[in-house]
């Protein structure tokens, strides 16, 4: 039998001339999807500005290999005198252009919920009316068939009727996928969540309140009661605001915080939170946000000892020369009673910083390796190959493995492709599953990427929503000669993107730590020294709501697609034990 929404006994429904219907429909074999009863609103045309229209289509009749039927139902005995329709001396709008109305209502509603995936050339797409309690007689009227038409004596045969309709309408084959017939019900029936989100007018203080789960809630009172902890967490499961959390709580106290980053724009971000905290009012100079490698400079800048940073060899001179320079730098502020000391020191990201860093950040501490250091890390975000966790002691260790960044499509996708276990928000959105899109080459590349930004700016996405996250920087991808969408900046500079200056174009080395709702990754071919698997993993994550991969044919490609895959696959398995329990 075909499944009915709502489904509803037949004698709850007020109008007999529907509840005929509604029972005669009873008789379509498995595989078709009636909707009754079902409500619309769209604009009266496609003009920003203009008012709107609402319907109401009596049945809407769904089949992958069919098509989309609107079926309008006129009760009693309608007349037709000329153009004008009565029943009973009153006049009636039109049957035949309600259900054509309805029809397109929702045709429009398809293409622009799904972006034209599912459009209407993909299937076939027509009207029919009823008139349960009438027999039809005399000449039909022009915009009429007799395929469309099933009066009193035909509703006996309306599975029949049914089909016959979808022949008539039919232009081509109609064969949706199992997929494109979800999304075009998802379409018409999506499953909206009301969700709490950071935006212009919510501060920082609500946003962390909102994202702080139980799990977190708990490391930090595990935290607090602790002198040197270890927290790793999957990408989304809250890393960075609980290391701010921390940080500001400490510094509240009346200790001398240092909270050490890697990356200068999570740093940046880190500060503009802090800012809005009256915790970090109160705390004024307790409280010190900074990179390890800002961090080196200002002591040296301090301690006036050289900070060269050479032409060549430049990576070894960050990761070797520059602790040694700190080192150098508090030897030289202490010899002059002007050492740097802090109570309590949190690191976020540890899993990029070098070892040889870690004696200097304890050199740091007040009171050298027995003081406060709390270190929050993921292993599968590690910039340097092999990740090794920090050499010092760090005797109590957290977990944190629920997401709460993105929606269950992206969550789930990005665990995939890491081959890692998550746990998911049970109210957490489930989402669109990552977009994939394909390029022959890299300038076929930038069009689609440059296509996807302009779509979604359409749909009202802010600049400061969207990031696209390369392979390589803008000026060396696929987007160098591209500045501007449609009069918007690409800008490279995260703290500009944040102030709405533009659309974000970074890598995800630049972007680490910090997140979007929408992310476009492009650039993606094959990997290598400057994209490796834990990059593609780092960019996937970034993305909150929405994800989009142009990729060009090869090894990415081939890893993102399996991942899909895989995600999909888990998911079905995941959904059929929940319907089994």
């Amino acid at each position: 039998m075909a499944r009915f929404i709502p489904e509803i006994i037949p004698t709850d429904i007020v109008h007999d001339s529907e509840r005929v219907v509604y029972e005669a429909l009873r008789g379509l074999p498995t595989g078709f999807v009636v909707l009754h009863s079902f409500p619309w609103l769209r604009p009266m045309r496609d003009l920003v500005g203009e008012p709107l229209r609402e319907g109401e289509a009596d049945f809407v009749i769904l089949h992958p290999m069919r098509g989309l039927l609107v079926l309008e139902v006129k009760g009693g005995k309608p007349e037709l005198t000329g153009r004008t329709w009565s029943r009973g001396g009153k006049e009636l709008r039109d049957p035949f252009d309600q259900a054509r109305k309805s029809r397109y209502a929702l045709l429009d509603a398809i293409e622009e919920r799904t972006r034209k995936r599912v459009h209407r050339g993909m299937f076939a797409h027509g009207d029919v009316v009823v008139f349960p309690h009438a027999r039809f007689s005399g000449t039909l009227p022009i915009n009429s068939d007799p395929h469309i038409l099933v009066d009193a004596p035909g509703l006996s045969m309306l599975p029949a009727r049914v089909e016959e309709a979808f022949t008539a309408w039919a232009r081509s084959e109609t064969h949706l996928t199992p997929s494109q017939f979800t999304e075009l019900l998802d379409a018409l029936m999506p499953k909206l969540r009301l969700i709490r989100c950071a935006g212009a007018e919510v501060s920082a203080e609500y946003h962390r309140i909102v994202q702080i789960t139980l799990d977190q809630r708990a490391t930090l009172l595990g935290l607090l009661e602790n002198e040197r902890v270890l927290v790793e967490g999957t990408a989304g499961s809250g890393k960075t605001l609980l290391s701010l959390e921390f940080a500001l709580t400490r510094a509240d106290r009346g200790e001398r915080v240092l909270l050490l980053c890697y990356n200068r724009h999570l740093s940046a971000w880190l500060q503009e939170q802090a800012k809005h905290d009256p915790r970090a009012h109160r705390a004024g100079a307790l409280l010190e946000i900074s990179t390890f490698h800002a961090c080196a400079r200002r002591l040296a800048q301090r301690a006036r000892v050289d900070f060269d940073v050479p032409s060549t060899g430049e990576q070894a001179f960050w990761d070797e020369d520059v602790p040694l320079i700190m080192e150098q730098s508090l030897e030289v502020l202490r010899a002059r009673g002007q050492a740097e000391a802090f109570d309590a020191i949190v690191v976020d990201e540890a899993q990029d910083f070098a070892p040889d860093w870690w004696v200097t950040i304890e050199s740091l501490s007040r009171i050298g390796q027995a003081g406060r250091l709390y270190v929050f890390l993921d292993m599968k975000q590690s910039l340097r190959g092999v990740a090794k966790l920090p050499p010092v002691s760090l005797p109590v260790r957290f977990r944190l493995t629920t997401n709460c960044r993105n929606t269950k499509a992206i969550a789930r996708s990005g665990a995939a492709l890491a081959s890692i276990d998550i746990r998911l928000l049970p109210g957490s959105p489930s989402g669109e599953a990552p977009a994939v899109r394909r390029a022959g080459t890299a300038v076929a590349e930038a069009g689609l990427v440059l296509s996807e930004v302009r779509q979604l700016l359409l749909q009202g996405i802010k600049p400061q929503q969207l990031a696209l996250i390369g392979a390589a920087s803008h000026a060396k991808g696929s987007l160098a000669r591209h500045a501007e969408v449609d009069g918007i900046p690409l800008v490279d500079d995260a703290v500009d993107w944040r102030r709405g200056a533009g659309v974000l174009a970074t890598t995800a080395r630049a972007f680490k730590g910090l997140e979007a709702d929408v992310v476009v990754v492009y650039g993606l071919s094959g990997f290598g020294a400057l994209f490796t698997p834990t990059d593609l993993y780092v960019a996937w994550t970034r993305a909150r709501h929405r994800l989009v991969l142009v990729c060009q044919s090869g090894e990415v490609r081939a890893t993102v697609e399996a991942a899909l895959f895989e995600a999909e696959r888990s998911s079905g398995v995941a959904e059929a034990v929940n319907r089994g329990s």
